[in-house]
């Protein structure tokens, strides 16, 4: 029976594959990824019509800085108020910013920049809110022994919409023009919110205690200094995207760059991470490794070698490391995250997962410039040989940690276990 709180009884070990509660919620959070990939098209376009370089990047950025300066603020909302009603109401004003977007594309000629602005920022809170809400979901809707089925399946998710959003908002933007798109965006994040008002939590959460910001801030990282697997965890999931990224994206152009090797050959060097990240996803899918965390760490591992030869390789070699870099993160990614599911305290998975945003939000972008400023002084290869060196030795710190290493979720229990 559900009771006043929404929660549902199912019989336990259901799959996450065939249970229709947590179907639902993957097809709720589907069209708002698509709407999240489709929007970053959108608004690059946008500040591209500009014309001027610092006018594309400023409405570009305008969406990052408050996603950031919000994070901690989303994640301890997000610990303390119920999630469900949380996401509801993210992709609801999402649908709201976007109407008010079009209303004053139609009402104000000739200000779309200063629109676009506006919609970034206002969407950029509320993803501050909608990203760790929907971190604190999987826990509550499957049984532990689903946790990394259901964290792949998730993943997987991510990475198609990755290649839709981009795909559709092309094309919307082509047939019906700014306007259009964003009533498109609208429609796609209405479904999100209808779809996850029918989804009903199975295993409530304990919620934090009400205090200030700052103090909740302060708890989560004491308990991450105090629980060394949680806090080994969140350290290499935020390493992932500090040194990936700026090879994947800065690296390769440079070398292609240098290469003369072409904006096609580009795309398609690109492409291979991408196709190896939704083959090694797919393949979670069906391999239960018993440690998955050292199985994760070992696959990151093997990514640094892939980072280190990115910058040094001929073209064909690239494109392999490229493939392996998209292989071993598809591999990865759904492990880590599903055990860290089951790791933190479910009182702070919010913040928790708000840290990582953060470190993605503002880390990141500091690591893209010292990349570039390194590659300016020792050349590409060997900046990325350093950035694939300093993953590999990351990744091994945490890997020689005997209780990192053992750690696993006990598929036959359903919980936890060393």
């Amino acid at each position: 029976m559900v009771g006043a709180h929404q929660t549902l009884e199912r019989p336990a070990q259901v799959p996450a594959s065939r249970d229709r509660n947590f179907l639902r919620y993957l097809g709720g959070v589907a069209a708002a990824d698509v709407g999240d990939q489709a929007w970053l098209t959108v608004l690059a376009w946008t500040a591209a019509q500009t014309g001027r370089p610092v006018a594309a990047t400023l409405v570009l950025a305008a969406g990052t800085v408050p996603r950031a300066v919000l994070a901690l603020v989303g994640g301890a909302v997000a610990d303390r108020l119920p999630s469900r009603p949380l996401l509801i109401g993210a992709n609801g004003v999402r649908v709201l910013v976007l109407l008010a977007g079009v209303a004053g594309l139609l009402g104000l000629p000739g200000h779309t920049l200063a629109v676009a602005v506006g919609v970034a920022v206002l969407f950029g809170a509320a993803d501050a809110l909608h990203i760790p809400a929907i971190g604190t979901m999987p826990r509550q809707l499957v049984d532990g022994s689903q946790l990394l089925r259901a964290a792949s399946m998730r993943q997987l998710v991510q990475r198609l919409a990755s290649i839709a959003g981009p795909s559709a908002a092309g094309f919307v933007l082509a047939a019906v023009k700014l306007p259009g798109a964003l009533l498109g965006l609208a429609a796609l994040f209405a479904v999100a919110a209808v779809l996850l008002t029918t989804v009903r939590i199975r295993h409530p959460r304990d919620e934090s205690v009400d205090q200030p910001v700052l103090a909740s801030i302060r708890d989560v990282l004491g308990y991450l200094r105090r629980d060394r697997n949680a806090g080994g965890l969140v350290l290499a999931l935020v390493g992932l995207n500090v040194f990936v990224i700026p090879v994947v994206s800065a690296g390769v152009a440079l070398r292609a760059h240098e290469q003369s090797w072409g904006p096609e050959t580009l795309g398609l060097l690109l492409g291979a991470v991408g196709l190896g990240a939704v083959v090694g996803t797919v393949c979670t899918l069906r391999i239960r490794p018993t440690h998955p965390l050292a199985f994760a760490l070992l696959m990151l591992m093997l990514q640094g070698g892939a980072l280190a030869v990115v910058g040094a390789a001929p073209l064909v070699g690239v494109g392999v490391a490229l493939g392996v870099v998209g292989l071993t993160s598809g591999l990865a990614s759904p492990l880590l995250s599903g055990t860290l599911q089951a790791t933190v305290e479910q009182v702070y998975l919010g913040r928790v997962f708000a840290l990582i945003s953060l470190s993605d939000n503002g880390l990141i972008p500091l690591s893209l410039v010292g990349f570039g400023a390194l590659s300016g002084g020792i050349g590409v290869g060997t900046t990325s040989l350093l950035f694939g060196a300093a993953m590999v030795l990351l990744m091994f710190s945490a890997f020689v940690r005997p209780t990192l290493r053992r750690l696993r979720v006990d598929e036959a229990a359903g919980t936890l276990a060393d």
